[in-house]
């Protein structure tokens, strides 16, 4: 297969709609606004165009680069955070951990490391040519930017080597282990082998990623059925099936309730749980559908199938 230089990539996905030129030398600082959230994150929000050069590196670039599948269950087509839960559904003894400030802590040292590392897994010639420019263009304050669209894929190849490390490790001691992100989760069936994973998941994180990602202790425990078992915002319960949390299902199911029986309190509970949109119900009920389609067959038979599918039809239409 012939390999096309990184202009001729560029040309072929703008059309002349950015000139590689423009695209070699775009001033970043007049393309980003930063923002903080209420939590204290500082997110970056670049702009149209930017974002459009960012998507063209990430589908062109950034999609090659390595990565282990059979761990990482995000921003990989078929994946998500259910598929990452679900493979743990079977075990009965959960570690859960993440990282501390992960995308901050990528350096763009690592971005150019990841580049050479994986460029002949990259489809384009001159790729060489071009990495100083990527790592500008991709990173900031020396790090990944949260809200970067080439973030993602970067962080998922900056953990190849540790995913590639902790995946044989878990494969040898019987254990499940799936990543989203910075969210770290192994189970096994016995409880013994989980209570010195912090130590050994610490240890290789500093050897095959960085001395700067370090566990967030105040996030990282072990549970089991005995107690609710929560991963990444869904529940395993007990028979091994995966579903949204309590809380999610109790908003729908006074909303279905006041539906049902008294139509004022349920445009009252709208205007108070969704802010008055009732497209905020249809979205959670669409989410808990695709979590957990035998929680909508339960108020399907409660509530009437009927009120269930007015209640989830797409009205923006209407």
């Amino acid at each position: 297969m012939n390999k096309r230089t990184f202009e001729e990539a560029f040309n072929t996905v703008f059309h002349n709609k950015i000139t590689f030129d423009d695209f070699c030398s775009l001033e970043l600082s007049c393309e980003i606004k930063a923002f903080t959230t209420n939590d204290g994150r500082l997110i970056y929000r670049p702009s149209d165009k930017l974002k459009d050069c960012l998507r063209f590196i990430d589908r062109v670039v950034f999609r090659n680069l390595a990565k282990d599948t059979d761990v990482v269950h995000s921003f990989i087509k078929g994946k998500s955070t259910l598929t990452a839960v679900q493979a743990h559904s079977q075990n009965k003894y959960f570690f859960i951990t993440d990282i501390c400030d992960f995308y901050p802590n990528v350096k763009s040292t690592d971005v150019a490391h990841i580049l050479n590392r994986d460029k002949n897994l990259i489809s384009i010639s001159d790729i060489e040519d071009y990495i100083g420019l990527i790592v500008n263009m991709t990173s900031l304050a020396g790090g990944l930017p949260v809200g970067f669209p080439t973030s993602p894929q970067l962080s998922n190849a900056f953990l190849f080597e540790f995913d590639r490390e902790l995946k044989k490790y878990c494969i040898d001691h019987d254990l499940v282990y799936t990543r989203y992100v910075d969210d770290i989760i192994i189970s096994s069936k016995a409880f013994e082998k989980l209570s010195e994973l912090t130590v050994l998941i610490q240890n290789l994180l500093k050897q095959f990623a960085s001395i700067n990602l370090l566990l967030n202790k105040q996030k990282t425990h072990i549970t089991h059925f005995n107690n609710k078992v929560k991963i990444l915002g869904l529940v395993i319960l007990p028979n091994g099936r995966v579903t949204i949390d309590a809380k999610y299902k109790k908003k729908i199911e006074l909303a279905l309730y006041f539906y049902i029986n008294d139509r004022k309190k349920y445009s009252d509970f709208i205007a108070g749980v969704f802010h008055g949109d009732e497209r905020s119900l249809f979205g959670l009920l669409h989410y808990a559908k695709s979590v957990d389609t035998a929680y909508i067959e339960k108020l399907q038979r409660k509530y009437g199938v009927y009120v269930l599918r007015k209640l989830m039809d797409d009205k923006r239409d209407d």
